[in-house]
């Protein structure tokens, strides 16, 4: 039988070359789609009799995948063979490891129960039951843990390992002594949240070999997690202060480890043993983010007791490892700072990496005192990413030393501000951070420099500066600056220093000739929230051809509520922009109205995810009881993972809604 498919397409399940076979598979699948279920189900029937007696790896391999995308149909027939204990029992566990339901376990874990079969079926069916899990599949696995097979105990305590099994300590505290299931013993304990397990664990961090000592480090951090969670850290807190120094030793050589997990519970178990020793290790074990993000912690929990080893260290890292060092110095409080430390960071500054010259800027934004106020006012001369870090790094030690007149500053600056260039651009960029009125005057002069990255730093800094003063004037003048980066930095800042008293202003510049500069007016003018620029987004949105500046106007009317914007709203759903679309979509969320659920069920069957995405979300969000079954329809036919997600938590929230009255918000 060959339910209607060409048998040249199962003959080409055996073809010779890798690319044959492939297509030989998406054609059957793709083919199987249009079939009946009893065709499927036969399809399913004969796959499986051709895997169960083939012997060729690569036939099997094909003949394998097909069955895949046949699960539904595959599951009863697997279930069938397996109570049957027909032949080549292990090729079909082998298959049910990958794409087992619940419905097989019970026969699996005859299996695996089973003494009188082979080992290695047995092993199999272990596997299998780890890969679908549940208690029956738990319950036979810890039985296989007493098995006198090695295999058999390494391969039950995989399939506890990954089904995250939480198996009781005395249990597994036996097959900690023997030297084959003691890393799989480790790895188990991680999963098991019992704090009992940790004195049983931490002599295995010095003992064993090295797997099982990487092991013993991540199962340990796991369970400090979970005491963690528990409110119950402080139980197990002494355990880690109270490492031997040999134990320490060990999880010190842990962090030049090959595996960055294996690295990171590492630094975590130096943190939590507060082990000042440490320090040196951590530095050369940093090349990851994540282990970057640990290995400050460790130096904030030292504190002060970090200072001496940082300024070891020092003297023994490579080039390549400065930066890690200087990100090390920068995670200590201002307080604790060692003044050799800040000396090491302000000579980093001219460090001829400039990716350590940066980390060493980004450590004294955190830690930086007066003394590097000088350094920083030099490199705030260079272009680009270490200029803005040290502006940034002089505004905050200038700002922690107080003061409203800021002395420090202006002592450094003088009196004759540098007018082009990047200096001038960073010295912008410090006063809009202190954000004093005291600047204004300067900000205004520069707002005239022939340099447009002055005059657009300038106009980005007066927007920091809060209350009246001569700079909001100075930026509505800065709206008819020949450059548009400049006048899109007025807009901006304008709206966050003159608020409704710039409306006007702004609504001349929605008018720009550069679509840059009218998205950025356009957006200013929504978040003043001024019911008066109404009319005017209603003009955008119906003549400006740019998509960026109607987004922005679109935004807007979702919260004007009235009748006129609604329809507009939703004429907009037919666009042929898809982030038009997408920005109606979202502005129809406070519109009520059952004519909103209908344009926005429309936009469920869009060729693009990201609209139907978008549609979904509001549609969830507007408890609107009537977009539930359509959106259950849309459901059944959606295949994006993305918005299948959204479509679900649609459906849910609805679905809550309904049965507690169907009341809208």
């Amino acid at each position: 039988m060959n339910q209607g498919l060409p048998e040249e397409l199962f003959a080409a399940l055996a073809d010779e070359s890798w690319r044959g076979r492939k297509e030989a598979v998406e054609q059957l699948l793709l083919a199987s789609e249009g079939l009946g279920t009893g065709a499927r189900v036969g399809l399913a029937r004969r796959l499986l009799r051709e895997l169960l007696a083939t012997d060729v790896p690569h036939v099997r391999g094909a003949v394998q995948e097909v069955l895949l995308g046949l699960g539904d149909e595959l599951a009863p027939l697997a279930l069938e063979h397996l109570e049957s204990r027909g032949e080549n029992l292990r090729v079909l566990v082998d298959l049910l490891g990958r794409v087992g339901q619940a419905c097989h376990v019970p026969a699996l874990a005859d299996i695996v129960e089973d003494r009188a079969l082979d080992p290695n079926l047995r092993a199999s069916a272990a596997a299998a039951l780890g890969a679908i899990g549940g208690a029956r599949a738990q319950a036979a696995l810890e039985g296989l843990l007493a098995d006198p097979d090695d295999l058999l105990r390494v391969y039950a305590l995989d399939g506890l390992r990954a089904m995250g099994a939480q198996v009781e300590t005395p249990k597994l505290a036996p097959l900690l002594a023997e030297a084959v299931t003691q890393r799989g013993a480790l790895a188990v304990l991680g999963n098991s949240g019992d704090l009992r397990a940790i004195p049983v664990v931490l002599p295995h961090l010095e003992e064993g070999a090295a797997t099982s000592r990487a092991e013993a480090a991540m199962t340990l951090v796991k369970l400090e997690e979970a005491a963690r969670a528990a409110g119950q850290q402080a139980l197990v807190e002494g355990a880690f202060t109270q490492l031997s120094e040999p134990a320490r030793a060990r999880v010190r050589e842990l962090l030049a480890h090959s595996s960055t997990e294996v690295r990171i519970a590492a630094i975590r178990l130096a943190t939590l043993s507060r082990d000042v020793g440490g320090v040196e290790a951590v530095v050369h074990a940093m090349d990851d983010v994540r282990a970057q993000e640990h290995a400050l912690e460790l130096v904030m929990e030292l504190g002060d007791l970090a200072n001496e080893a940082l300024v070891e260290v020092a003297g023994r890292i490579e080039a390549v490892e400065r930066a890690h060092l200087y990100r090390l110095i920068g995670a200590l409080r201002v307080a604790m700072v060692d003044p050799r430390l800040q000396t090491m960071l302000v000579e980093g500054l001219e460090d001829p990496d400039e990716a350590a010259a940066c980390a060493a800027a980004e450590a004294l934004v955190q830690v930086g005192g007066r003394p590097a106020l000088g350094p920083l006012y030099r490199v705030m001369g260079h272009d680009g990413p270490l200029g803005e870090l040290a502006a940034d790094a002089l505004a905050h030690i200038v700002a922690r030393l107080g003061g409203a007149r800021h002395d420090d500053l202006n002592l450094l600056a003088g009196a004759t501000w540098p007018h082009e260039g990047p200096l001038a651009r960073n010295l912008c960029r410090v006063v809009g951070r202190l954000a004093s009125d005291a600047y204004v005057s300067r900000l205004v002069s520069m707002l005239g420099s022939t340099d447009v990255g002055v005059r657009v730093a300038a106009a980005q800094a007066l927007g920091n500066v809060p209350g009246e003063h001569e700079g909001v004037g100075a930026l509505s003048f800065a709206l008819a600056d020949e450059e548009p980066q400049v006048r899109a930095a007025a807009c901006r800042s304008l709206a966050a220093v003159a608020g409704p008293h710039g409306v006007q202003s702004l609504l001349s510049a929605t008018k720009d000739p550069s679509p840059m500069v009218r998205a950025t007016a356009v957006q200013a003018v929504v978040n003043l929230g001024n019911p008066v620029v109404l009319r005017r987004l209603r003009e955008i949105v119906l003549e400006d051809p740019v998509p960026t500046v109607v987004v922005q106007a679109i935004a807007g009317l979702g919260a004007s509520g009235s009748e006129h914007d609604l329809t507009l709203l939703m004429s907009l759903c037919t666009s042929g922009d898809h982030e038009v679309l997408k920005a109606a979509a979202r502005a129809l969320r406070a519109y009520p109205a059952h004519r909103a659920t209908a344009a926005l069920l429309g936009l469920l069957g869009h060729p693009r995810w990201d609209v139907r995405w978008a549609a979904a979300e509001v549609l969830g969000q507007r408890g609107d009881p009537t977009a539930l079954d359509p959106l259950r329809a849309a459901r059944a036919q959606e295949a994006d993972d993305l918005v299948c997600r959204v479509l679900d938590d649609g459906i849910a929230r609805l679905s809550a809604g309904r049965a507690e009255g169907g009341s809208r918000p």
